[in-house]
């Protein structure tokens, strides 16, 4: 089988050369190898030594890149000399990289309903490490050696994600841009959607380019469809804000709304719902 354990993340081979490192449920990382480099797509919420697991499974040179800045994908950064994230990112990584901050999320991931418990939230909530923060914009290319990934920026889901595109092998890697979950659009954190809708028109105008998307969350990989449903879910968001359903989300104390257009949902605040 293609699905195995390394101390205890769970690792699926989802393409060639292509590995998704499972956080104990709570997120996903990318290993993408090349004929020359190794590039690892987010570092995760910073259980375990992803590090070791990234060794396991190659010995080439490593380039690091976050996706966008949420916690939950950049809390292993410490394990790594440096890390890549687009340039709007790099003073929240900065801030977060404190051990009040890392305790406090910690915490608050003890409730996700994902969760394994394989590993102890516990054990890692106070690890901070300095490590060298590089920004990246769009259109940066990483060449891993027969494999170049080339930067799209994608705000939206947050004002600073990326999505990685392997033209040649023809693989979107997104992050949080499109999952197949609800793309959580809450309060400041956000762009707001109208950015967001040009985000995804941006990403549908590079469709001949990509048939897989491997996101940062759950099922992995899925289609372009989640991208052409996400497109008229914002639509229809923009055209009536109040479309979607009460529901609650504990990352914001403003009221939160539920709207799902075919495989597209999000989870979104009344703020977020404007151009």
């Amino acid at each position: 089988m293609n699905i195995r354990e390394i101390n205890g993340f769970t690792i699926q081979q989802t393409a060639k050369d292509v590995w998704a490192i499972d956080e104990f449920g709570i997120d996903i990382m990318y290993l993408i190898v090349g004929t020359e480099k190794a590039l690892l797509l987010d570092t995760g919420i910073g259980i375990g030594d992803i590090r070791a697991v990234v060794r396991e499974l190659t010995e080439k040179p490593l380039i690091v890149v976050n996706s966008h800045h949420h916690y939950d994908h950049v809390g292993g950064n410490g394990h790594f000399d440096k890390v890549f994230a687009h340039k709007n990112a790099l003073p929240v990584i900065r801030e977060q990289n404190r051990a009040e901050y890392r305790k406090e999320f910690f915490l608050q991931q003890e409730a996700r309903p994902e969760y394994s418990y394989k590993a102890s939230l516990r054990a890692y909530m106070e690890e901070t490490a300095e490590y060298e923060l590089a920004g990246i914009e769009e259109g940066e290319i990483f060449d891993l050696g027969g494999r170049k990934l080339e930067t799209v920026f994608t705000p939206g889901h947050t004002k600073d994600c990326i999505c990685l595109l392997d033209r040649d092998d023809r693989f979107l890697f997104s992050g949080d841009t499109i999952v197949s979950t609800p793309t959580l659009m809450l309060d400041v954190f956000s762009d707001t959607m109208g950015v967001y809708l040009e985000t995804l028109k941006k990403l549908h105008s590079l469709k001949e380019h990509y048939e897989l998307i491997f996101p940062g969350h759950y099922i992995r990989p899925i289609g372009g469809r989640y991208i052409e449903d996400m497109i008229q879910c914002i639509q229809r968001l923009l055209e009536d804000p109040m479309s979607g359903e009460k529901d609650a989300c504990g990352m914001t104390r403003s009221q939160v709304y539920f709207f799902q257009y075919g495989l597209a949902s999000v989870l979104y605040t009344l703020d977020r719902a404007k151009r």
